[in-house]
């Protein structure tokens, strides 16, 4: 099967890279497997061109993530908050990964509006916005690393992509479609994952740096979201999981902990929608799933200050954690009804 990414602005967007002085990637805050491994991965080839690159993450990443290959070249921008600004603002190209908004990346993003340098943009999210001088956005695409891995063979082939970057792009490919579960149905995803493993990438020992690596706290707040957080709405195939803070801090809560959690109650028979909310210090993080052609992401854009996917998308609001709750349930029966 052919190459799925556009063509004609890859080699634009090659253009500027061969021109390029100075590089930094940014990926979304609250970064994930999908936008650190496309943003390592990125980094990885452009390093192998000889570029000056840096990768900087707007905020912590989960430590699941921690064992990828040049992970540790990775700049953090609220603990190095300085050097980053000078390395963005120094910096003569942008490449914005796995996200569509500026508002996505927080003060990196308010940076990055004002940067008058060239910006390149890799997503596969909706409704992108036009912050970039090349939009490569493929909402049919199951991730960002799906996309990187095409852009690396539409500009170079896949000879570049040595095993390193293959392990980060697997990474992504895997974590953004729930081990290849759901949005994953295109063939030429399987020919990209079969060329991954040809480039060495030992499949049984990234899914055990993945879902086997855990800390014991954290499995704990698993069995507490299922056993005491869980609410099931079955009227409208619905299920809630909410965490305050005060339960965070009890499991002593680390970045990515609660990673998949909003999965498990579509294991539950005529459950359909599942959705959790989180309490943070100013604000509830919430994250949404869904089965089939429910297209969940319209309730987090409408009513949550969010989006995403059809089946996975995120919201954020700043109401209180039982305010939001409620008004979920508010909206539900008319999202349900319109299904």
């Amino acid at each position: 099967m052919q190459n799925r990414i556009n063509l004609e602005l890859s080699l634009s967007a090659k253009e500027y890279i061969q021109k390029a002085t100075q590089i930094v990637i940014v990926p979304h805050a609250g970064p994930d497997g999908d936008a650190i491994g496309s943003s390592l991965a990125l980094m990885r080839y452009l390093k192998k061109l000889g570029k000056q690159v840096k990768a900087i993450c707007p905020n912590a990443y989960p430590e699941f993530l921690t064992w990828l290959h040049g992970e540790e070249e990775l700049d953090v921008f609220e603990k190095a908050e300085e050097a980053c600004i000078t390395y963005i603002e120094e910096s003569d190209l942008i490449f914005i990964l796995d996200h569509n908004s500026f508002k996505r990346s927080g003060d990196v993003g308010k940076l990055l509006e004002k940067h008058t340098a060239t910006k390149i943009m890799i997503d596969h999210h909706p409704m992108p916005e036009d912050i970039a001088d090349i939009t490569l956005s493929d909402t049919a695409m199951c991730s960002t690393c799906e996309m990187i891995y095409e852009f690396i063979d539409a500009l170079d082939g896949n000879n570049q992509i040595d095993q390193g970057i293959a392990e980060c792009l697997y990474t992504g490919i895997i974590t953004d479609t729930g081990g290849l579960s759901y949005n994953s149905s295109n063939k030429r995803i399987y020919q990209i994952v079969g060329d991954l493993m040809d480039k060495g990438i030992d499949k049984a020992k990234v899914h055990g740096k993945i879902y086997d690596n855990f800390s014991a706290n954290r499995m704990k707040l698993l069995g507490y979201c299922l056993n005491e957080g869980m609410e099931l709405v079955p009227e409208y195939e619905a299920a809630i999981i909410h965490l305050t803070k005060e339960t965070l801090e009890a499991f002593e809560y680390q970045d990515g902990d609660t990673e998949g959690f909003v999965n498990y109650p579509l294991s539950i028979k005529g459950i359909n929608i599942s959705v959790i909310f989180m309490e943070k210090d100013d604000s509830v993080k919430i994250s949404f799933r869904s089965k089939g052609d429910i297209p969940i992401n319209q309730m987090a854009r409408d009513f949550f200050n969010g989006g995403g996917h059809i089946n996975a998308a995120g919201g954020r609001t700043y109401e209180s954690l039982p305010k939001a709750i409620e008004k979920f349930k508010k909206e539900l029966p008319a999202f349900y009804k319109s299904m």
